[in-house]
């Protein structure tokens, strides 16, 4: 199980599609300090694995303290960011939004702090969302980028997906060329197998983790800003009190919300072999379902 702490949904970026703004009028304040301690002493001896995400987690003027009591507590950190803002903390694994990079206003800015990172011996794994924008010579220079920073890449769909991008493609050549290049890749999230051929199914199941079923909520705890909301994933907004988690298992806390949201899939995926087959559940269980599918 995975801890993730949303130390603010704040960020020093607006990007394109992204979960933060819908939580931020529910959540505006920052988490504090108190509220952090608290929340760690809660978790502590049922888990391991700490990660802060957000909105930006960097721009938290807590970020750096946390890391190191995390680490002196001999817990394992990981940080999601923008790599706008560098850290003065390394924690143990860094997960850096790739497709910033891109922009021109922010590329150097970015490439700056990786190199900052890499000299620093920090582990990196750059996040690709693939989205509509994502061209053949973005593949390039990601593969490029990848080769000069990375340990590792994750990658994922960017929803709400356009109507006629073929998502499964660009997936596939993605990993394929960071496959040659003996990068390690994971699909970070659940994807629906429709949207691949089988070749391309067979690889990425092989070779980058593809899994088309979402685990929640064994798999991840999310805590708001306020110390007290929690929801399975940061894009699943559900409201329970982490009290909830001082008598019951997760599963049980989210169990009918997520009912509800595996309910509407089986109504459109009902008659897909994958589904029947109890393999893919259309993806992760925060992705609207598409219409998008080849099945081949």
């Amino acid at each position: 199980m995975q801890i993730y702490i949303v130390p603010t949904y704040n960020c020093n970026l607006r990007c394109k599609k992204c979960y933060s703004r819908k939580h931020l009028t529910k959540f505006p304040n920052y988490l504090s300090w108190n509220k952090f301690i608290d929340i760690f002493r809660f978790f502590e001896l049922r888990y391991n694995n700490f990660s802060f995400i957000g909105g930006e987690p960097t721009i938290w003027k807590f970020i750096n303290e946390s890391i190191l009591f995390l680490h002196n507590k001999d817990k394992y950190v990981t940080i999601f960011t923008n790599g706008i803002a560098p850290l003065n903390v390394m924690p143990n694994n860094l997960i850096i939004n790739g497709n910033n990079i891109f922009n021109p206003e922010l590329k150097n800015t970015i490439i700056r702090n990786l190199s900052f990172y890499k000299n620093n011996s920090a582990k990196i794994r750059l996040r690709f969302n693939i989205t509509e924008n994502f061209k053949k010579e973005i593949i390039q220079e990601a593969v490029k980028l990848s080769k000069k920073f990375a340990d590792s890449i994750s990658i994922s769909i960017l929803y709400p997906i356009e109507n006629g991008i073929n998502y499964g493609k660009i997936i596939f050549e993605l990993a394929a060329k960071l496959y040659s290049e003996s990068i390690p890749i994971t699909i970070s999230r659940a994807t629906p197998f429709c949207l691949f051929t089988q070749k391309q199914r067979d690889f990425l199941i092989s070779n980058c983790k593809l899994k088309g079923k979402c685990f929640l909520p064994t798999n991840s705890l999310v805590i708001n800003p306020d110390g007290q909301t929690i929801q399975p994933c940061v894009e699943l907004y559900m409201n329970h009190n982490i009290s909830e988690l001082s008598t019951n298992q997760p599963k049980k806390v989210f169990g009918k919300d997520l009912l509800k949201i595996k309910s509407n899939r089986e109504i459109k995926c009902n008659t897909c072999e994958f589904y029947l087959k109890d393999v893919c559940w259309g993806g992760c269980l925060s992705y609207p379902l598409s219409d998008s599918k080849i099945v081949l």
